[in-house]
């Protein structure tokens, strides 16, 4: 197995990191763009088949880049991952705070002002000029 650990890939955590990777090889300009994109491309297989060989065939897809995109890559998703925290961390508690519903209320849920609004301008648009 080339010295690779198996990972739980049926764990979120380890996908949301995968897919944090994946995004930050989508955003390589320059020398190598192309086999970023490939790698990308990888990553996101093994989040879709949570593959054990597809997450090998993407480790060493990922050996294969220049060493110094492989830095700034480990680097750029290092961070991203930190911003993620920090604002799951923020709207954690807005997130987990369940829906305002009445007491006894059996229907569906009632549309929210916000998407009223948004069904509204909906409505609105094709009669409105551009």
């Amino acid at each position: 197995m080339d010295g690779l650990e198996p990972i739980s890939l049926d764990d979120t955590q380890t996908l949301q990191a995968i897919g944090i990777l994946a995004d930050v090889l989508d955003g390589v300009d320059g020398p190598g763009g192309l086999d970023t994109v490939l790698v990308s491309k990888a990553l996101r297989q093994v989040i879709a088949t949570k593959s054990q060989p597809a997450f090998e065939f993407a480790s060493r897809a990922f050996n294969t880049l220049d060493p110094d995109i492989r830095r700034k890559v480990a680097e750029d998703a290092d961070n991203a991952a930190h911003d993620a925290v920090e604002l799951r961390a923020r709207v954690g508690g807005f997130l987990a705070t369940p829906a305002a519903r009445e007491a006894g209320a059996t229907g569906p849920a009632q549309p929210t002002s916000f998407l009223n609004a948004l069904n509204l301008r909906a409505r609105r648009r094709p009669n409105q000029p551009e």
